[in-house]
């Protein structure tokens, strides 16, 4: 099972409701969640053993500016170099929060400019100690989001949190199966919807690979 380690930042987290959703859909038994903003300083040490028991990172926070909270900057600042070692060869994601909507994010939008290229000196900051970089997860707008959209983001984070990567569409299909296993195991009433996604596997992967063939061409 993979470790991961969720850093996470927000000058007002207890106000703050996507911060909270956030570290809500986080809670499973393979996550650590590391909040900084309750932290005077950061004890080398204890920094440390937290990156070299896990084997992913995730930062979690608000665009402040284009860039990270305070209290982060700070912590990259003070514990990165410092750390180097414990991070060489894990893998590395982003979960960003904003207010703006997240097709701003693109040439011609309000934004003017996109996610990446945002983050771009993070990864750069991951890639020079060879850390593997995957997708990033954003979440914009809570407060206009339908109950739908907000358990699709559920799923969505607890798969960057929990899944190997690199994220194949057969490997969310058996994260699903696992995850329907487990619920079935409290509520046997699920049992039929468990057996029909897995006698559905192959023709969906059959499907996928379809789809995947038809986006060549």
């Amino acid at each position: 099972m993979i470790k991961t380690l969720v850093v996470a930042s927000h000058p007002d987290f207890h106000n703050s409701l996507s911060q909270r959703f956030f570290s809500e859909s986080a809670k499973l038994p393979n996550v650590t969640m590391h909040f900084l903003d309750g932290l005077s300083d950061f004890s080398l040490a204890d920094e440390r053993m937290l990156l070299q028991t896990c084997d992913r990172l995730v930062l979690q926070f608000p665009l402040y500016w284009y860039s990270v909270p305070a209290k982060m900057k700070d912590w990259i600042d003070t514990v990165w170099e410092k750390c180097a070692p414990a991070l060489a060869g894990k893998e590395i994601s982003f979960a960003v929060s904003t207010g703006v909507a997240a097709k701003e994010f693109q040439l011609g939008g309000r934004e003017n400019t996109t996610f990446n290229e945002i983050l771009h000196p993070l990864v750069l900051m991951a890639k020079k100690h060879q850390m593997t970089v995957l997708p990033i997860i954003v979440l914009d707008q809570l407060m206009y989001k339908t109950e739908q959209e907000k358990r699709a983001f559920v799923i969505a984070y607890q798969q960057l949190l929990s899944m190997p990567a690199p994220f194949t569409f057969d490997q969310k299909q058996q994260w699903f199966s696992e995850k329907l296993a487990h619920l079935v195991s409290e509520k046997p009433q699920l049992a039929p919807l468990l057996s029909l996604l897995q006698e559905n596997h192959e023709t969906l992967t059959e499907l996928e690979d379809a789809l995947t063939e038809l986006e060549v061409l």
